[in-house]
Protein backbone atom coordinates (compact mmCIF):
# COMPACT_ATOMS: atom_id res chain seq x y z
CA UNK A 1 0.00 0.00 0.00
CA UNK A 2 1.34 3.41 -0.94
CA UNK A 3 1.06 6.03 1.75
CA UNK A 4 -0.13 9.57 1.16
CA UNK A 5 3.31 10.83 2.12
CA UNK A 6 4.98 8.74 -0.63
CA UNK A 7 2.50 10.01 -3.23
CA UNK A 8 3.15 13.59 -2.11
CA UNK A 9 6.91 13.07 -2.43
CA UNK A 10 6.52 11.68 -5.96
CA UNK A 11 4.29 14.59 -6.93
CA UNK A 12 6.96 17.01 -5.71
CA UNK A 13 9.56 15.21 -7.83
CA UNK A 14 7.32 15.29 -10.91
CA UNK A 15 6.57 19.00 -10.36
CA UNK A 16 10.27 19.90 -10.17
CA UNK A 17 11.10 17.70 -13.18
CA UNK A 18 8.36 19.35 -15.27
CA UNK A 19 9.55 22.84 -14.31
CA UNK A 20 13.10 21.75 -15.22
CA UNK A 21 12.02 20.62 -18.66
CA UNK A 22 10.71 24.03 -19.69
CA UNK A 23 11.99 26.84 -17.45
CA UNK A 24 15.08 25.46 -15.81
CA UNK A 25 16.09 28.64 -13.96
CA UNK A 26 13.32 28.19 -11.37
CA UNK A 27 13.60 24.43 -10.84
CA UNK A 28 16.55 24.26 -8.38
CA UNK A 29 14.90 26.88 -6.18
CA UNK A 30 11.60 25.00 -6.27
CA UNK A 31 13.45 21.77 -5.41
CA UNK A 32 15.02 23.45 -2.37
CA UNK A 33 11.62 24.85 -1.39
CA UNK A 34 10.18 21.33 -1.59
CA UNK A 35 12.82 20.14 0.89
CA UNK A 36 15.10 18.26 -1.51
CA UNK A 37 18.79 18.04 -0.67
CA UNK A 38 21.51 18.85 -3.20
CA UNK A 39 21.90 15.31 -4.60
CA UNK A 40 18.17 14.73 -5.09
CA UNK A 41 17.60 18.24 -6.47
CA UNK A 42 20.53 17.89 -8.87
CA UNK A 43 19.27 14.50 -10.07
CA UNK A 44 15.67 15.59 -10.54
CA UNK A 45 16.42 18.94 -12.20
CA UNK A 46 19.08 17.50 -14.50
CA UNK A 47 16.86 14.60 -15.52
CA UNK A 48 13.90 16.90 -16.14
CA UNK A 49 16.03 19.29 -18.18
CA UNK A 50 17.53 16.44 -20.22
CA UNK A 51 14.07 15.03 -20.99
CA UNK A 52 12.97 18.52 -22.06
CA UNK A 53 15.97 18.87 -24.39
CA UNK A 54 15.37 15.45 -25.95
CA UNK A 55 11.62 16.01 -26.39
CA UNK A 56 12.05 19.41 -28.01
CA UNK A 57 15.02 18.24 -30.10
CA UNK A 58 13.25 15.23 -31.62
CA UNK A 59 9.72 16.60 -31.68
CA UNK A 60 10.69 20.16 -32.57
CA UNK A 61 10.30 20.01 -36.32
CA UNK A 62 7.04 18.07 -36.04
CA UNK A 63 5.68 20.58 -33.52
CA UNK A 64 6.72 23.51 -35.72
CA UNK A 65 5.07 21.98 -38.79
CA UNK A 66 1.87 21.18 -36.88
CA UNK A 67 1.79 24.66 -35.36
CA UNK A 68 2.29 26.53 -38.63
CA UNK A 69 -0.27 24.36 -40.42
CA UNK A 70 -2.92 24.82 -37.73
CA UNK A 71 -2.25 28.53 -37.39
CA UNK A 72 -2.65 28.78 -41.16
CA UNK A 73 -6.02 26.99 -40.95
CA UNK A 74 -7.27 29.32 -38.22
CA UNK A 75 -6.09 32.44 -40.07
CA UNK A 76 -7.68 31.16 -43.27
CA UNK A 77 -10.99 30.49 -41.52
CA UNK A 78 -11.23 33.93 -39.89
CA UNK A 79 -9.99 35.97 -42.86
CA UNK A 80 -11.78 33.88 -45.50
CA UNK A 81 -8.57 33.81 -47.52
CA UNK A 82 -7.04 30.63 -48.96
CA UNK A 83 -4.88 28.63 -46.60
CA UNK A 84 -1.97 28.92 -49.05
CA UNK A 85 -1.77 32.63 -48.18
CA UNK A 86 -0.55 31.61 -44.72
CA UNK A 87 1.58 28.51 -45.31
CA UNK A 88 4.46 30.07 -47.25
CA UNK A 89 7.54 31.70 -45.85
CA UNK A 90 6.15 34.30 -43.52
CA UNK A 91 8.11 37.45 -42.96
CA UNK A 92 9.66 37.15 -39.51
CA UNK A 93 9.03 39.90 -37.01
CA UNK A 94 12.27 40.89 -35.31
CA UNK A 95 11.45 41.15 -31.64
CA UNK A 96 13.98 42.08 -28.99
CA UNK A 97 14.36 38.39 -28.07
CA UNK A 98 14.86 37.37 -31.72
CA UNK A 99 17.56 40.03 -32.11
CA UNK A 100 19.38 38.76 -29.01
CA UNK A 101 19.24 35.15 -30.21
CA UNK A 102 20.62 36.12 -33.64
CA UNK A 103 23.37 38.19 -31.97
CA UNK A 104 24.34 35.24 -29.72
CA UNK A 105 24.33 32.89 -32.73
CA UNK A 106 26.54 35.21 -34.80
CA UNK A 107 28.96 36.04 -31.98
CA UNK A 108 29.23 32.72 -30.09
CA UNK A 109 27.65 30.05 -32.32
CA UNK A 110 26.22 26.82 -30.94
CA UNK A 111 28.26 27.13 -27.73
CA UNK A 112 26.60 30.47 -26.99
CA UNK A 113 23.11 29.20 -27.73
CA UNK A 114 23.71 26.11 -25.60
CA UNK A 115 25.08 28.26 -22.76
CA UNK A 116 22.03 30.53 -22.53
CA UNK A 117 19.43 27.84 -23.22
CA UNK A 118 18.71 26.28 -19.80
CA UNK A 119 18.14 29.44 -17.86
CA UNK A 120 18.03 32.52 -19.96
CA UNK A 121 15.91 31.62 -23.01
CA UNK A 122 14.31 28.37 -21.72
CA UNK A 123 14.86 24.80 -22.83
CA UNK A 124 12.07 24.63 -25.46
CA UNK A 125 13.05 27.86 -27.24
CA UNK A 126 16.81 27.31 -26.98
CA UNK A 127 16.57 23.73 -28.21
CA UNK A 128 14.36 24.69 -31.15
CA UNK A 129 16.73 27.55 -32.06
CA UNK A 130 19.77 25.24 -31.87
CA UNK A 131 18.01 22.65 -34.02
CA UNK A 132 16.99 25.27 -36.57
CA UNK A 133 20.54 26.59 -36.93
CA UNK A 134 22.72 23.51 -36.34
CA UNK A 135 20.74 20.27 -36.73
CA UNK A 136 23.13 18.60 -39.19
CA UNK A 137 26.40 20.38 -38.49
CA UNK A 138 27.38 19.86 -34.89
CA UNK A 139 26.56 17.67 -31.90
CA UNK A 140 23.68 19.87 -30.71
CA UNK A 141 22.43 17.50 -28.02
CA UNK A 142 25.92 17.11 -26.52
CA UNK A 143 26.41 20.88 -26.24
CA UNK A 144 22.96 21.38 -24.74
CA UNK A 145 23.49 18.56 -22.22
CA UNK A 146 26.89 19.89 -21.12
CA UNK A 147 25.39 23.33 -20.61
CA UNK A 148 22.50 21.78 -18.67
CA UNK A 149 24.90 19.92 -16.36
CA UNK A 150 26.93 23.05 -15.65
CA UNK A 151 23.85 25.17 -14.98
CA UNK A 152 22.32 22.41 -12.86
CA UNK A 153 25.41 22.16 -10.67
CA UNK A 154 25.64 25.94 -10.33
CA UNK A 155 21.98 26.71 -9.69
CA UNK A 156 21.41 23.76 -7.35
CA UNK A 157 24.48 24.79 -5.34
CA UNK A 158 23.20 28.39 -5.14
CA UNK A 159 19.67 27.26 -4.22
CA UNK A 160 20.95 24.99 -1.43
CA UNK A 161 23.41 27.61 -0.21
CA UNK A 162 20.88 30.47 -0.10
CA UNK A 163 18.05 28.34 1.31
CA UNK A 164 15.48 30.93 0.27
CA UNK A 165 12.60 28.82 1.58
CA UNK A 166 13.60 29.73 5.15
CA UNK A 167 12.43 33.28 4.42
CA UNK A 168 9.01 32.22 3.19
CA UNK A 169 5.97 32.39 5.47
CA UNK A 170 5.21 28.98 6.97
CA UNK A 171 1.84 28.85 5.18
CA UNK A 172 3.57 28.91 1.76
CA UNK A 173 6.07 26.16 2.51
CA UNK A 174 5.32 22.63 1.37
CA UNK A 175 7.78 20.64 3.46
CA UNK A 176 6.33 17.21 4.12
Amino acid sequence: MVSGEEVTQWLKIVEVALISSVKFLFAPFEAERQGMGFAQAFGVTTTGGAVGILVFYYAGSAIAAWWSNNVAKVKSFFTRRPITDFTGENKRVMTRTNKRVVWIKQKFGLVGIAFVTPCLISIPIGTLVAVAFYRKRKPVILYLMISLLLWSLTLNFIAQWLQLSQYMPEALQHHG
